[in-house]
């Protein structure tokens, strides 16, 4: 289970889907038994409401994706004191801001974005101002980048998706409230505001921007070799208290993707990086809780520049946990999720929360049966502990 080879499967085209479910809650939904690995239903998301207990909480990850692809076509570039147009479509992707002004973004092709190039795009000047490892640092002019990416982005289509505009809005969750992912959330895709209305349960959101690399396979023979991504996540400071009062009344914690897995298993992994001044802020029933859990747990250097908000109520940080294979799960107990890409470290997510052979077990049923893969794509409700 932790070779790569172990992680890919034959998949046929025409099961990739290009196209969303409208609604979306449409889209088939396997219920699973987490112990025994079986289907016990087939159903779809609308139906949710029908094995979810009213005193289960639901996590969902409120990341919104933003206009980060930026073609550019028939623009003209300035280079030393000589202006040129550009015939060939070109592209910038952005990745992340560094300020107001500069941002961190892909470019293709890679030989035509010189340090010192400056790009025109409508009223927006753009500066090529540094080489990094994976792209470029670019400024622009007189105006901010939320700005420039609303007026010329497009929505990042994954790649095995053909673009259309009108795909748009269909990859953008119901619910999505903070600027920040250039891939979405697909789990969290299905739920529509109808279903989330429909739902008995609490409903809790947190925050992880997801990054590109997210569609990137693993580049090691063995899995646990993988250096995965960083990727950043703001949470309430009060989640501690919250997840606390669930299990302590013995409720269960849903996480509605890979993303809001990989937010609340950092959790424990966050609170052995925190001052004790700031533990201090919170209450000591939940500073024993935390403490208790964390005591048998290596900390495996997965949480990077962590910031409290001045007020002291929230938490930024970068997560890069990375869950394998006998992973010990201690916030998640149910797990609602798309079918991943082979090769990815989604999929060997799901294999550490169901069980690899079981994991292959299903993945092997929904080829057969015709499930429809990946973001635009069915899903699965693993549920038991």
């Amino acid at each position: 289970m932790f070779l790569l080879s172990d992680y890919d499967y034959d998949l046929p085209e025409e099961l990739i889907a290009q196209e969303a479910i409208h609604p979306h809650h449409n889209a088939k939904m396997m219920v699973i038994d987490k112990e025994l690995g079986d289907i016990t239903t087939e159903t779809t998301f609308w139906n949710l409401d029908t094995y979810i207990s009213p005193n289960w909480v639901l996590f969902l990850n409120d990341s919104r994706v933003v206009r980060s692809r930026i073609i550019l076509k028939n623009i003209p570039y300035k280079k030393a004191s000589s202006e040129l147009w550009i015939l060939n479509e070109w592209e910038i992707f952005y990745l992340s801001s560094i300020s107001d002004t500069y941002f961190d973004a892909l470019v293709r092709p890679g030989n035509k974005f010189k340090v010192g190039t400056i790009f025109e795009i409508g009223k927006y000047h753009l500066e090529v101002k540094e080489n990094t490892e994976s792209g470029r640092v670019i400024k622009i002019e007189w105006w901010t980048i939320s700005d420039f990416l609303i007026q010329h982005g497009s929505l990042p289509l994954p790649p095995y998706i053909k673009y259309s505009e009108e795909k748009e809005s269909d990859y953008q969750t119901s619910f999505a409230k903070k600027d920040g992912s250039v891939a979405a959330p697909t789990a969290s895709l299905h739920f529509t505001k109808e279903l989330l209305e429909k739902l008995p349960c609490k409903k809790e959101y947190i925050t992880l921007h997801v990054w590109l690399w997210t569609f990137q396979g693993i580049k090691t023979s063995d899995v646990r070799d993988y250096q995965i991504h960083s990727e950043k996540v703001e949470i309430s400071k009060d989640i501690f208290s919250k997840i606390v009062t669930i299990k302590s009344n013995q409720q269960k914690i849903i996480a509605v993707g890979t993303t809001a897995t990989r937010v609340l298993e950092s959790l424990p992994y966050l609170w052995m990086t925190l001052h004790q001044e700031s533990k201090n802020t919170i209450d000591i029933n939940t500073r024993n809780y935390w403490d208790t859990i964390t005591e048998t747990i290596e900390d495996k250097n997965w949480i990077h520049s962590t910031e409290e908000s001045r007020e002291g109520n929230s938490i930024t940080f970068e997560t890069s946990i990375y869950i394998t294979p006998g992973f010990l799960f201690k916030i998640v107990d149910e797990l609602i999720t798309n079918f991943h890409l082979g090769w990815s470290s989604l999929l060997v997510l799901i294999s550490a929360f169901l069980g690899y052979e079981k994991t292959k077990k299903i993945y092997e049923y929904a080829i057969k049966n015709k499930y429809r893969f990946y973001s635009f794509g069915d899903g699965m409700y693993i549920w038991g502990k």
